[in-house]
């Protein structure tokens, strides 16, 4: 690791200071005046790395409030992130009287009566890009035809397209129906008219064919009475039944998996959404203060998901300085030819960003330094977001049997597991191989150790996975999210820490009856022709977007999976000063050049990125394009704008 990557993280906290000053100079305006964020202390030292917390929660919370100056261990402190211990005393330090107001420490004042502390660091954890995001107009063909494309939301709206072969649903009890019958249902939709995902949820939703876990009636109302009264906590048992079902055949189907175990569906537990049963899974793994490790670059909400109540404290797991060789600078090329004109750009390879046991130790160390004792977590993106890529099988297995020696707990966020378009690798083997597939034993005695008394994938009590249906279905608004663990601590616990986080009951019942139904006319799961047909999709978009890079040599990392592509333009970049190289720029020389190119892209040429800085990226100059969050002709239009930003910035530079 450099030498300054301490100081980098330490300086990362100050670096945000006039950035979290100018947020509060808005929450002042548009809150009435309220308070802006100070940070709150933690708590001490944790018990044991295998065990469940037992720390009481509410004692952290009743006390969090109380300011420590003194504090190192704040619940709002995060490596390199936006709240910290230089924020507050930078703050405190400034003539602006307005900055020691939104900054202070001192005794409650009268504003500070109608919000909590708590309340205003949460805002302060949102990532600072979003404030410029907000203040330029957005793209609209006829209002604002020069406004910012966006191109930096996780959506998919190619989902709103047509899955290819559904012309109809059929649901399970009418699966069965038809068999007793002998007779055959063509669905609900015209003879020939495909379907969108939308139609077919709606077809569901009005439906009065009885669920398909109740195997004692054809039909039912819309909406029965036992809906209308609490639901388990953990999520209906049909759904969690269907749901394992699902999650089997995505994770577990691949030729790669020699795993013959199965879901327990007593170890799932249904959540309004990813952040949510995240959030749970480290609140039962960590005690506030303790260490959760994210190898970077990462999603930039899992700091507020980790931070603003479970108190987590990030580490970043930086990968670039420990591989065999260093990584190529921005001005690397693949051509030794002296002609420009055949030189092409190079990025970073892909291998650079996978964590191993070298880096993974050191972020280890460096937790123990932050915190005063080892962290609790390794947090994997798996898919990855932003980089748009799986992590190759050794290098999971490689994390999964570090965490076990280490007695740190894996969790594999695999939300973009059904977005895999590219499903094979040069080699024929699979791009993708779930943690849960990888970390699996045959041994019947793990698997009924499992917690819920039905078998399971025996996974031990260190390995655990999120999912949702917001990306690889775009159903981020029905907010369904899913966690599974066999670690037999921490079930009762997630299942009531989900009593504030439940899904409704009329979700549940639609998104069983999605799960469970055919398409009209075959025995092929619905949901498995709308992953076919939107993988087709996303990867029809992926290659327009990396053939108009590849055209105009901007460097990219080859996307095989998620609904993005992660983009070089450090070509772009203000150039450093004599005798500093990327090596040893300092953070705030780094976030100041990128911020100054993400603002150009933004607001002179309508392109509206996710800045990799933002992301926690170690060089500055990096950019996660969302390929699917526009339509068809927005969609092309950012492709018209990325060429002339190209061609009007080397103009202007004169060539490269």
């Amino acid at each position: 690791m450099r030498s300054s990557s301490i100081s980098e993280a330490k300086e990362r906290g100050g670096s945000m200071v006039t950035k979290l000053y100018e947020f509060a100079l808005i929450g002042w305006n548009n809150h009435h005046q309220q308070h802006a964020a100070s940070t709150a202390a933690a708590t001490t030292n944790g018990n044991s790395v295998g065990s469940t917390s037992s720390r009481q929660r509410m004692a952290f919370v009743s006390e969090n409030h109380q300011l420590n100056n003194n504090s190192n261990h704040r619940w709002g402190t995060m490596h390199q992130g936006c709240v910290g211990t230089n924020v507050v005393n930078a703050a405190s330090s400034s003539s602006s009287s307005t900055s020691l107001r939104a900054f202070s420490t001192s005794s409650p004042s009268s504003s500070s009566k109608l919000s909590s502390s708590r309340a205003q660091n949460a805002i302060a954890l949102l990532p600072t890009y979003l404030l410029d995001a907000r203040s330029v107009t957005k793209y609209h063909p006829v209002t604002a035809p020069d406004g910012a494309l966006q191109l930096s939301v996780a959506e998919n709206q190619l989902s709103e397209l047509p899955v290819s072969g559904v012309t109809g649903v059929v649901e399970k009890q009418q699966q069965q129906q038809q068999g007793d019958d002998g007779a055959k249902d063509e669905g609900n939709s015209s003879v020939g008219e495909e379907m969108t995902l939308v139609q077919v949820l709606s077809q569901l939703a009005s439906s009065n064919v009885a669920r398909p876990s109740d195997d004692t009636s054809t039909s039912s109302l819309t909406f029965e009475k036992d809906m209308i009264y609490y639901q388990p906590t953990q999520g209906s048992p049909g759904l969690r039944s269907a749901m394992g079902n699902y999650l089997h055949n995505l994770l577990l189907s691949s030729s790669s998996s020699s795993s013959k175990s199965t879901f327990n569906p007593e170890n799932i537990i249904l959540g309004a959404g990813c952040n949510a049963v995240l959030e749970n899974l480290c609140m039962c793994l960590t005690e506030p203060g303790d260490a959760v490790m994210i190898p970077t670059p990462y999603y930039a909400a899992f700091e507020f998901d980790l931070v603003a109540r479970a108190g987590c404290e990030i580490v970043s797991v930086n990968t670039l300085d420990y591989h065999n060789e260093s990584p190529p600078s921005s001005s690397s090329s693949n051509s030794s030819s002296s002609s420009s004109s055949d030189k092409k750009r190079t990025t970073i390879p892909p291998s650079f960003y996978y964590p191993n046991k070298a880096s993974l130790t050191h972020a280890y160390n460096l937790s123990i330094e932050r915190t005063s004792r080892p962290p609790r977590v390794l947090l994997l993106s798996h898919p990855n977001n932003p980089l748009g890529i799986c992590y190759p099988p050794e290098v999971v297995e490689e994390c999964i049997d570090w965490c076990r020696e280490n007695e740190v707990h894996l969790i594999s966020d695999e939300i973009y597991a059904g977005s895999v378009y590219r499903q094979k690798k040069s080699d024929e083997e699979d791009t993708f191989v779930s943690a849960m597939s990888l970390a699996s034993s045959e041994n019947e005695q793990e698997n009924d150790e499992g917690g819920g008394g039905g078998g399971g994938l025996g996974l031990g009590p260190y390995i655990h996975l999120v999912y949702a249906l917001s990306k690889d279905f775009a159903l981020s608004g029905l907010r369904v999210g899913v966690a599974y663990t066999e670690n037999p601590e921490i079930l009762v616990p997630m299942q009531k820490l989900n009593d504030l986080c439940q899904i409704s009951s009329q979700t549940q019942l639609l998104v069983e009856r999605m799960l469970s139904a055919t398409v009209a006319g075959g025995s092929e799961k619905f949901v498995d022709a709308y992953l076919t047909s939107n993988r087709i999709n996303i990867q029809t978009r992926c290659d327009k977007l990396q053939s108009c890079l590849t055209d105009v040599d901007i460097p990219y990392l080859p996307a095989d999976s998620g609904l993005f592509v992660w983009m070089d333009f450090r070509e772009f970049l203000p150039s450093l000063p004599d005798a500093i190289t990327e090596e040893n720029e300092s953070l705030s020389s780094k976030e100041q050049r990128e911020r100054g190119l993400y603002l150009k892209l933004m607001k002179e040429y309508g392109l509206l990125f996710t800045p990799g800085m933002s992301m926690r990226n170690e060089r500055p100059g990096f950019f996660r394009c969302v390929f699917t969050a526009a339509s068809e002709e927005e969609f092309e239009l950012g492709l018209e704008r990325i060429r002339k930003f190209v061609a009007e910035e080397r103009g202007s530079s004169g060539g490269n």
